[in-house]
């Protein structure tokens, strides 16, 4: 797999991330109005765009937490969040992408810092 595909999210994230992304826009834009016709204390709700914008960018990002928000967040609207638990729970590839695998970047040394062991080396182990 080449390196610029292992830093891309799978097709359901990327569908999950559009959705939650298209919302706070939806919200942002409907602020935008809300100022431009006089209603200023409501154009503040332009704010809570924050949310799902910041879910949006989790889930391409691959966080965990971003993960549980947007099933969680979805559920007022049953069907947004059977959706998101369908694009985010349920297929393998979107669950790889919320749990990497961690032990591949670590590497483990022994006391001394050296790679090799020790003890197999001296004949112990």
């Amino acid at each position: 797999m080449p390196s610029n595909e292992l830093n891309r999210p799978p097709a359901p994230v990327v569908a999950a991330v559009v959705v939650y992304a298209l919302y706070a826009g939806l919200i942002l834009i409907s602020a935008v109005v809300l100022a431009i016709l006089g209603a200023r204390a409501l154009a503040l709700f332009g704010l809570v765009a924050l949310l799902p914008g910041s879910v949006a960018l989790g889930l391409w990002q691959g966080n965990r937490g971003a993960r549980v928000g947007a099933i969680v967040w979805g559920i007022p609207s049953v069907a947004v969040s059977i959706v998101m638990v369908l694009l985010l729970a349920v297929p393998e590839s979107s669950r790889a992408w919320f749990t990497p695998d961690e032990l591949e970047e670590f590497e483990f040394a022994d006391e001394d810092g050296e790679g090799e062991d020790d003890e197999r080396v001296a004949g112990h182990g």
